[in-house]
């Protein structure tokens, strides 16, 4: 049981991770805390992600899994729309 935990944690970080290393290199975004504060934002978007999978399963349950009991998607949308969003208001007008 606690290696389903790990295994399924240990995959939302690598997520959150790359797409904020995605972000920062090669689509050039700024964040604050530079690419630690996106590291941040990208883990905990992937985390939120996998929560919204375990809520509405259900509604997602027709999405590749990983291994058969972690579902990619949600977490990988989830750590991008994030990002996006911390993007946008991090580079708001206003700031200049």
């Amino acid at each position: 049981m606690s290696t389903y935990y790990f295994t399924m944690g240990l995959t939302y970080v690598i997520i959150g991770f790359t797409v904020a290393m995605i972000f920062y290199y090669i689509f050039k975004k700024n964040f604050p805390g530079n690419i630690w504060g996106g590291i941040l934002v990208g883990i905990a978007g992937s985390f939120i992600g996998g929560f919204i999978d375990y809520f509405f399963k259900n509604i997602i349950y027709m999405l590749t899994h990983l291994f058969g009991s972690v579902n990619l998607f949600p977490p990988l949308i989830t750590a991008i729309l994030f990002l996006w969003i911390f993007d946008k208001i991090s580079n708001s007008p206003e700031d200049y």
